[in-house]
């Protein structure tokens, strides 16, 4: 899979004279950002079904939002430690150290979350059409914050980076 990726990204890049546009392609279609879609899609997937399931239940949106976020949580975290960004962490308190400030970015994005959510409910009512329109909207944005969150602060491997700045 992985050579095929490489293949298909040389191809584009071999017909594309563009800087900015050689940078844009080089940046999307790499595997770690293809397995990052794909298990998004994944945990949007656990994240929607459990949403959908507690909301039809007559759980508030608000408080399905929160049960599904958790779902998610556990799922996004155990796929994008193994196998998006394959991070080295080993030992109990350092892969607690680090699900914790993953889990730490993802409540900051429920919160983000949860704002869209009152915010639609407060507006339109507790109708469930528009409950699941405005938590579609609020996935898309959480996608985009939380991969920027995960390379930049969770799993990039600190010990090599300060080592490479010494």
């Amino acid at each position: 899979m992985k050579d095929s990726i490489i293949k298909f990204r040389s191809f584009l890049l071999a017909h594309i004279k563009n800087p900015s546009l050689q940078t844009l392609i080089k940046g999307l279609i790499s595997y770690e950002m293809l397995t990052y879609v794909f298990f998004g899609i994944g945990t949007a997937i656990v994240d929607y079904l459990v949403f959908t399931f507690f909301n039809a239940g007559k759980v508030s949106a608000l408080i399905a939002n929160i049960i599904s976020t958790f779902c998610a949580i556990i799922f996004s975290y155990v796929t994008n430690k193994r196998w998006v960004f394959k991070s080295k962490t080993s030992g109990f308190m350092e892969v607690l150290h680090e699900f914790l400030r993953f889990a730490r970015a993802r409540i900051a994005t429920l919160i983000m979350s949860e704002v869209i959510i009152f915010a639609s409910v407060a507006i339109y009512g507790n109708n469930q059409k528009i409950n699941q329109i405005s938590k579609l909207i609020s996935m898309v944005l959480t996608v985009i914050l939380n991969y920027i969150i995960s390379k930049l602060f969770i799993f990039n491997d600190r010990k090599e980076l300060i080592n490479e700045n010494k």
